[in-house]
């Protein structure tokens, strides 16, 4: 249990925080929910199960929903079951991605409708080397071998380091009721063929502890990555310059960093230009790469390019996607960065504006000091029951500000605020589900304001090695 309730505190999870738990009614999830329910009084968490049936099962899957709605109730706990339509699942998308899919975005839904902050799944150490194996042959980099993170948005893994040997041994001594899913016996998917005989292989003529080993290698991977992209954040904030809706890299700045650094780099770029760097794929990455030697254009995904001229490249929408220069059914407001998720506990980079921002719960008796500040702002605990993102300025967005009975178009608040024209795009917009919560450095949202007891969300701006170069307003 102490290694459960370590890396809920590594994961930021704080006191009196709603988590759901997800639970199919295997070993693993029971063992997770046994374990969560004996630490929610001494760390003062509020649980709700939550399970879903994928409709893929027959009989089979009717029973686990049966199994686990009492099983909570035993504990003193509420519980959620939903059911999935395999009918909406894609043509050609096989059973097992969908069903994955659906079971995230349904977790996702229940935590709004329970108004939790985070959601608990039950992988642990040996799922974890299964993913980086399975990684390892299809072809991946360093990032596919970290494997699968500790914590995602709002995703927690407190069993990630618990080997699944240890979480039977644990369920055999408590007397853990529990159901089979007898596809998993099944070596039909892939996944089964490396849990029952490619890791049982390798482990009887190669490494007994092969398992801890490439659990411990996705753990390095992590770190690694994380410094790298930390380092890529850096080069880009000093080497950017903006204008429009494109970013220009400097050359020099980009040859003079290590290739793994200077991936990244354009990765955050096309990030800051409001596109996924999950799109850019290793081609698109190497003919970047290649523009560090010689002039030319590389297409990049949803109608962007980077070309280089001369000391510098320039990414932004194609030249060639519509006329006058601009990628078709874009704003230059639009081109501002999409959401980027913000977890409890963690600063996360605004590149931007080169702040990071942090939101985390308090109570009033214990606020910390310098609330006048316009980069501190401290609301409603119900923002911790929501996704919290932040993103850029684009047309049409609307808020209520403080004092306010009405909302107001944000623009117009920009306007009245004096906010000049070329930097609004860069102020990040703090939203709690599809809603701005807080204009970042001018003003909240009166829906979501504090009412000065109790649990509060504090929100914290950085600013690392530099100043912003912005007047904020102080009437937060």
């Amino acid at each position: 249990m102490n290694r459960v309730a370590i890396a809920l505190r590594d994961a930021g999870v704080a006191p009196d925080e709603r988590l759901v738990v997800a639970v199919s009614g295997g070993v693993d999830s029971m063992v997770l929910l046994q374990v969560l329910a004996r630490l929610q009084a001494r760390l003062g968490l509020r649980l709700h199960v939550a399970h879903v049936h994928h409709g893929l099962r027959g009989k089979a899957a009717d029973r686990d929903a049966a199994f686990v709605e009492p099983e909570a109730a035993r504990l003193g706990l509420g519980a959620t079951v939903a059911r999935l339509n395999p009918a909406e699942r894609r043509r050609g998308e096989s059973a097992q991605a969908w069903a994955r899919a659906a079971r995230y975005r349904c977790l996702d839904s229940i935590a709004e409708e329970v108004r939790a902050s985070r959601i608990a799944v039950a992988h642990t150490r040996d799922d974890q080397a299964e993913t980086v194996l399975l990684n390892l042959l299809r072809g991946t980099g360093p990032r596919g071998l970290g494997g699968i993170p500790p914590v995602r948005d709002r995703i927690v893994r407190p069993l990630l380091e618990v080997a699944r040997a240890e979480v039977e041994a644990y369920a055999a001594a408590q007397h853990l009721p529990f159901r089979t899913d007898a596809s998993n016996a099944s070596d039909a998917y892939r996944r089964n063929h490396v849990r029952h005989r490619l890791l049982p292989l390798l482990a009887k003529e190669y490494n007994p502890r092969i398992v801890e080993s490439l659990a411990r290698l996705a753990t390095l991977l992590r770190e690694d990555d994380a410094a790298l992209t930390a380092q890529a954040a850096s080069l880009v904030e000093e080497a950017r310059r903006e204008a429009g809706p494109a970013v220009w890299l400097g050359v020099a700045a980009l040859r003079a960093s290590a290739p793994a650094v200077a991936r990244r780099a354009f990765q955050a770029a096309f990030q800051w230009v409001g596109r996924s760097a999950h799109a850019l794929t290793r081609r698109h990455l190497a003919a970047l790469g290649r523009l560090l030697v010689r002039d030319a254009v590389v297409q990049l995904p949803g109608g962007f390019e980077a070309r280089r001229e001369g000391a510098e490249i320039r990414i932004g929408p194609s030249a060639a996607a519509a006329p006058g220069g601009r990628a078709r059914g874009r704003s230059p407001v639009a081109d501002s960065p999409g959401h980027v998720p913000l977890r409890p506990g963690i600063w996360t980079p605004w590149p931007p504006l080169a702040c990071r921002v942090r939101v985390r719960r308090v109570t009033a008796d214990h606020l910390p000091p310098g609330q006048g500040s316009p980069w501190r702002a401290v609301l409603s605990p119900r923002l911790l029951g929501r996704p919290l993102s932040l993103r850029g300025w684009r047309p049409g967005d609307r808020f209520r500000p403080l004092g306010m009975s009405g909302e107001k178009k944000l623009q117009d608040f920009f306007v009245d605020a004096k906010v000049p024209r070329q930097v609004r795009g860069r102020i990040p917009l703090l939203f709690a589900g599809d809603r701005i919560a807080w204009v970042v450095g001018h003003r909240i949202a009166e829906d979501f304001r504090f009412r000065g007891r109790g649990t509060a969300c504090l929100v914290e701006v950085e600013f690392p090695g530099s100043s912003p170069n912005l007047k904020p307003t102080t009437d937060n």
